[in-house]
């Protein structure tokens, strides 16, 4: 079974930046709590992996460039999913920093 991407590969910085503002649209869209979860766990995820012992291998030089990219996207899409679940009538209570000390 081959790799399954929900929006496309990752090889850099640029890749993490486009796949949140993928999500941040689909935010836009999102109806229901359950969808922007979904929504705050994929951008987050992605703090996730850069973090990820095979990240780090695979990425090298590029792994704290790309940790502080998936940081910062991860800050701006949790903000755009409070806002919309603040339009939507919903409690507007996602985390907007990853890690210890949120």
């Amino acid at each position: 079974m081959g790799r399954r991407h929900i929006y496309q590969a990752v090889n850099g910085v640029t890749d993490i930046r486009e796949i949140n503002r993928k999500i941040r649209k689909e935010v836009a869209r999102a109806k229901t709590r359950a969808q922007l979860t979904e929504l705050h766990k994929r951008s987050m995820y992605l703090v996730t992996l850069c973090h990820a012992p095979a990240w780090k291998e695979a990425f090298r030089g590029k792994i704290a460039k790309m940790k502080k990219a998936a940081q910062e996207e991860f800050t701006k899409t949790a903000r755009a999913i409070n806002r919309r679940a603040e339009k939507l009538g919903l409690r507007a209570d996602y985390d907007t920093k990853w890690g210890p000390g949120r």
